[in-house]
């Protein structure tokens, strides 16, 4: 989530991002309520103040045996007021939250704007796509020619968007997650097994709440989700804690199945292996300063 005031200071940069990134998101009624909450903390600072100036002539009035009921009468209108402000200031800070969390990350000045993948940018390539002179078969088709994967067993004790991985099959899934771990574990990344389970205040802190809420799987009755990817548990781990700048950047990698409910996809990519509701992964993440993260 950006920080408000990146809002506040630099709202036309903000704009352009979304333009970007084509997202109609108006953010001044954010500006205006921002504006709202410093006003209100600035009267109910004035208010305390004023408050401390009052309680502390209560002793000399008694001391000099003067009535203090219209002293206490305005000491108790002012907290009453104080505590009202409050709770505007507390709405308003639900509300500013909310919208805040609806902001994307602003992407990298360098990154070239197109309105969908055919305006991509081809910065490098490596060999060329194998060419066939016979018509290859669908990766669906090949797995269950050679019995490795079954969906429509699958399919039985579960349902759609699932898969048994089979005999090669799945030794072979269990083979690419070993290489991948061992591989960037020599490379200085440290292993985390991470639990499968994460609760929401994980999910908005690596930013599938509130946007992807409804491909998550919520377990009933909890505040518990099925994870759609290491990344939540294992960015985090260090989740409030101040971290020694001496000690960037820190490296793990973690190995997880991943669950997604794919709502909205409905008849995209329905063979296969693509767009299952869960699937295996090795997820790298890196934790370095600002400045650091594109060489990173």
């Amino acid at each position: 989530m950006l920080d408000i005031k990146v809002l506040r200071q630099e709202p036309e940069r903000i704009k352009e991002a979304l333009k970007k990134r084509f997202n109609p998101l108006d953010i001044e009624p954010a500006i205006e309520l921002d504006k709202q909450r410093r006003a209100i903390l600035a009267e109910v600072e004035q208010k305390k103040a004023k408050q401390n100036e009052i309680t502390k002539q209560i002793p000399q009035m008694k001391k000099n045996g003067e009535t203090t009921d219209q002293i206490f009468a305005e000491m108790k209108e002012l907290s009453n007021d104080i505590k009202a402000d409050d709770e505007k200031v507390r709405d308003i800070d639900e509300q500013l939250r909310n919208f805040m969390l609806r902001i994307p990350n602003i992407p990298n000045p360098e990154v070239p704007v197109g309105k969908d993948d055919t305006e991509n940018v081809e910065l490098r390539k490596f060999s060329e796509p194998r060419k066939f002179d016979f018509e290859p078969k669908a990766h669906w088709d090949i797995g269950k020619d050679l019995d490795i994967l079954d969906a429509e067993r699958a399919a039985k004790v579960t349902g759609a968007r699932f898969h048994f991985y089979k005999g090669l099959g799945a030794r072979l899934e269990r083979a690419i997650i070993s290489f991948f771990l061992d591989t960037h574990c020599q490379n200085g990344y440290k292993e985390l097994l991470p639990p499968y389970i994460a609760n929401s205040d994980s999910l908005y802190g690596t930013g599938q709440f509130p946007k992807f809420m409804e491909d998550e799987f919520k377990l009933e009755n909890t505040n518990y989700y099925l994870i759609p990817t290491a990344e939540v548990p294992v960015t985090n781990y260090h989740r409030d804690e101040i971290l020694q700048g001496d000690d960037l950047p820190i490296k793990y990698c973690a190995y997880s199945a991943c669950f997604r409910s794919e709502a909205g996809s409905a008849g995209r990519d329905t063979r296969g292996l693509i767009r299952q509701h869960q699937f295996n992964k090795v997820e790298l993440v890196k934790l370095c300063k600002p400045e650091d993260s594109y060489n990173e």
